[in-house]
């Protein structure tokens, strides 16, 4: 015998087996589920949420602040704005781990990539040089804070595309523009050599050679325009805090006899000799001496007192 309870329509049936109106079903299947959490619990809640580390961590790593302002004058002769630029970079220890080479373009870099990525141009010594520093004077990417600032709206244009490019991609963009710069210096190299010009004179106005840092077309070739300063010429980066030993060599130099004083006193107290100067000063001063010497020398006093002051013809006489 099936028991009526298990058959679908028992459940809009009573106790005494009479149907019930669809409605007081749903009423009553509805009462039993259980109420939230947040009715129960009317006090506001509190969640906590741990945001990922590392590449994927949503901290803000690099702020920039820049303007820029034009004159009329400039507007109408066509010149280039007047910008200012910086830029606060944190390096976070992930950035600057050791590069694993995955291809055979970057094997021949693995010795520098033990090393870390290389800072621009901007952040290497001698910035007014075009010459690439030596391998002992390359400066790499360390954890901590960066400054970085410029006068170029080019540079800074660039400055803001990198933003969106970790340091694996900036350093590829780098040295991907060191390559373009050294097809056009051999590019231009060649031309002053057939035209017959000086070797590093200036183009002429004539050259099809436009946006600085960008590829265009010259000749059916790709280079980028020739200027007398680079962008990143007029750009600085440096490491926050900056070195203080600049700043402290005057202050050495000036303080260096002090600082010799101050050693030959300190010698002088660890050898014993001011102890034993302090034990004859005191055993001098028990004898009479001290007291004859005092005495003396009042008596000399006041002998002079009583003589007065020196006749005129006296004075004028030596």
């Amino acid at each position: 015998m099936s028991n009526p309870m298990d058959s679908p329509d028992a459940e809009n049936k009573d106790s005494t087996g009479k149907e019930l109106p669809h409605n007081t079903a749903t009423q009553s299947t509805t009462r039993k589920e259980p109420q939230s959490r947040s009715s129960m619990w009317p006090l506001p809640s509190i969640s906590v949420t741990r945001h990922p580390s590392g590449k994927f961590s949503p901290q803000t790593d690099e702020r920039c602040f820049s303007y820029c302002s034009q004159t009329t004058r400039g507007r109408t002769e066509g010149r280039e704005p007047t910008c200012r630029s910086v830029c606060f970079r944190r390096v976070f220890a992930h950035e600057v781990r050791t590069a694993i080479a995955h291809d055979d373009a970057l094997k021949e870099k693995a010795a520098q990539k033990e090393y870390g990525y290389p800072l621009p141009p901007e952040g290497q010594p001698n910035v007014g040089n075009l010459s690439t520093p030596k391998s002992d004077d390359i400066r790499y990417w360390e954890e901590g804070w960066y400054l970085w600032t410029s006068r170029s709206r080019w540079a800074t244009q660039e400055r803001l595309d990198l933003m969106m490019w970790d340091l694996d991609h900036q350093d590829h963009w780098q040295r991907h523009k060191d390559e373009v710069q050294k097809q056009w210096d051999d590019y231009w190299a060649e031309h002053q050599r057939q035209s017959g010009e000086q070797f590093h004179s200036t183009p002429t106005d004539g050259d099809n050679i436009q946006l600085e840092g960008t590829p265009y077309p010259v000749d059916g070739q790709l280079f980028p325009k020739q200027e007398a300063r680079h962008p990143w010429q007029e750009s600085t980066l440096v490491k926050l805090p900056p070195p203080l030993t600049p700043l402290l060599e005057p202050i050495h130099d000036l303080l260096s006899p002090s600082f010799k004083v101050l050693t030959t006193l300190q010698r002088s107290f660890e050898s014993g000799a001011h102890a034993e100067l302090a034990v004859r000063m005191w055993e001098k001063a028990r004898t009479p001496d001290p007291f004859v010497l005092a005495s003396t020398v009042c008596r000399k006093m006041w002998e002079k007192w009583k003589e007065g002051p020196p006749d005129s013809d006296t004075t004028s006489d030596l």
